[in-house]
């Protein structure tokens, strides 16, 4: 019914990934497969909404209507088994800002805030560069690729004092998503070390057959109270400059904190997000599953096509998401001279590993959410800079 095989032409509109390459790679010309959105066609009752709010004579000051909220509880509750209650939904700019604030105002100043890395890389910014102490339990990575959490690892970083675990699930960008196991596992350690719980599943609808995304509300009794859920329809139906994000928060004490930190610094959502989400959450149920099939196929086309043309690079088979970890240290290349021969020699523009597991080299992030056609000319492209 939808169209996945239509590349969009969006250069000339201010877009990171298309309009800024000449600025962060210095060639405008290089494939971009790096900014993680997507060069599909939005949702059509997304553009027909936003195009009518638009088209009305004024844009002042705005609030959530009902129907925004009843869209975001039904659509928890349908796709995720989620119960939420209105008064639980707090509103934010964007889910790194929401997961900023959260640390700010449920953590001690100068507190430990522990992470499993590689990890999205605003994670590390947020805790840093607000004189957090940055505690780094890293992910363990078998030899086929696939990830897992060193339990015993967390446990001995849970007990030397941390106050907070920002997690990311599912996880960008190793593209696990955690099961109620692990996610069980974890929420035992946090209750056994009084240790709170803030959760970016800004992914958890981009899931994979075989594959279920359990909020981490979901996990235990103790993740139910002790938690914050922060998501937004942003990556999902590729909304992601409308700036629109939301966090879940049951625990009224907790959502006190945050809510305060929230009006304390004037941060809310714009009239055309609310428009965006609650068109996006009322309307988009068949567009997300036929966008997930096609996602999920292009994962299998990029695993199969490395395997058969370069199998030096280890690929991380993923189980959600638009972007895939891609290994290339069998190449014995230093982090910058990996990347020089991608961008110089097979004229392509990936996210440079050590935005995620710094002095790790080898590694890079390849976003999948563009038209097959195109993944394919990408990857020959690089096979041809790597194979000869």
């Amino acid at each position: 019914m939808y169209n996945f095989d239509k590349l969009l032409d969006r250069r000339n509109t201010d877009c990171n990934k298309w309009d800024a390459l000449e600025k962060n790679y210095g060639n405008a010309n290089l494939m971009p497969f790096w900014v993680a959105d997507m060069d599909f066609e939005v949702l059509p009752e997304l553009k027909e909404a936003l195009i009518k709010r638009a088209s009305s004579t004024t844009y002042g000051y705005s609030y959530p209507n009902e129907q925004y909220y009843a869209n975001i509880i039904r659509w928890y509750q349908k796709r995720h088994g989620l119960k939420v209650k209105q008064n639980e939904i707090l509103n934010v700019p964007g889910v790194v800002t929401g997961f900023a604030f959260a640390i700010a105002a449920l953590a001690p100043a100068g507190s430990k805030i522990l992470i499993n890395t590689p990890v999205y890389h605003h994670f590390m910014n947020s805790i840093q560069l607000q004189g957090f102490e940055l505690v780094d339990s890293p992910l363990i990575c078998e030899e086929n690729g696939y990830y897992h959490i060193d339990f015993e690892d967390l446990e001995r970083k849970l007990a030397s004092g941390v106050k907070i675990y920002l997690m990311c699930s599912p996880h960008n960008p190793v593209c696990r998503v955690w099961t109620k196991y692990e996610l069980q596992k974890i929420t035992q350690l946090c209750e056994k070390y009084q240790v709170l719980i803030v959760s970016d599943e800004i992914h958890s609808d981009l899931v994979f057959k075989s594959h279920v995304h359990t909020p981490i509300l979901m996990a235990s009794d103790y993740a139910a109270s002790h938690s914050v859920l922060i998501a937004a329809p942003s990556k999902t139906f590729n909304i992601a400059g409308i700036s629109s994000s939301f966090m879940i928060v049951p625990n009224p004490e907790l959502r006190t904190k945050i809510n305060n930190i929230l009006k304390a610094f004037h941060a809310g959502v714009n009239l055309f997000g609310f428009i965006a989400s609650e068109a996006a959450y009322g309307y988009g149920e068949q567009w997300l599953n036929e966008l997930n099939l096609y996602l999920e196929e292009n994962a299998k086309f990029v695993c199969d096509y490395f395997k058969k043309h370069l199998p030096q690079v280890k690929v991380t088979p993923p189980e959600g998401t638009y972007l895939m970890w891609l290994d290339f240290s069998a190449f014995g290349l230093s982090q910058d001279e990996l990347m020089e021969k991608l961008e110089k020699q097979a004229g392509v523009a990936l996210n440079n590993g050590d935005m995620f597991q710094p002095a790790h080299p080898g590694y890079v992030r390849f976003n999948i959410g563009t038209p097959r056609f195109y993944i394919e000319k990408g990857l020959q492209k690089i096979v041809e800079a790597f194979a000869g």
